[in-house]
């Protein structure tokens, strides 16, 4: 009917507009729970301004006292669950109960960027490159309590690991398109590599 076709194509259309905004809106959530610790508690005749937790968005706000409490627990963990948990799940089941579908025309035109890269038997793969996402995304917005060093050793490991998974699995159905990104990968990882060395350097 009519009406199903348009809402086939809100949703499609949907999920387009999510992928576009994944990053920031992961980039956001992970935000709410970003917390430094300013000053440590000291003894006399020193004295600290600021003992214990502060949110980065807001360096006067006290972690998880206050409207940052409400932010982060009203607003924060739901989103965590759907963007983090309940999106990727989506994803891979929707993909992989319409598996008979993937050649479909009218399902490859509504959904086929989802899995239109990638072999039948890979055809969840996108799920997977959310969740990369979204682990690079956390190192970024956590990786800089323990310092810059450690930050881009974290950074390169999630690299090496996507590396590993792609040149291990393959997903992509065309052998250009997975060389490419295995490229693309390696490059990343070399300037990760390179500027750990550099921050190294730093703190030497």
């Amino acid at each position: 009917t009519h009406g199903f076709h348009l809402l086939d194509r809100l949703l499609g259309s949907a999920m387009v507009v999510v992928f576009v905004f994944i990053p920031s809106l992961v980039r956001t959530t992970f935000g709410l729970f970003a917390c430094v610790f300013v000053d440590s508690p000291t003894t006399e005749p020193y004295c600290a301004a600021a003992v214990g937790r502060y949110w980065i968005f807001d360096m006067d706000q006290q972690c998880f006292q206050g409207y940052h409490a409400r932010w982060a627990f009203g607003l924060g963990v739901p989103l965590l669950v759907v963007l983090c948990l309940v999106l990727p799940v989506a994803i891979a089941a929707f993909t992989l109960c319409n598996r008979s579908h993937l050649h479909t025309p009218a399902f490859r035109k509504h959904y086929g960027f989802l899995f239109g890269q990638y072999r039948a038997s890979c055809c969840f793969w996108e799920a997977v490159v959310l969740v990369q996402t979204m682990l690079l995304v956390a190192a970024a917005v956590f990786g800089f309590t323990v310092g810059p060093a450690f930050q881009t050793l974290i950074m390169s490991a999630l690299l090496v690991a996507t590396l590993v998974l792609l040149t291990v699995v393959r997903p992509h159905y065309h052998r250009q398109t997975g060389n490419l990104a295995i490229q693309s990968i390696g490059c990343l990882l070399f300037t990760s590599l390179v500027a750990q060395s550099l921050s190294t350097n730093d703190v030497r």
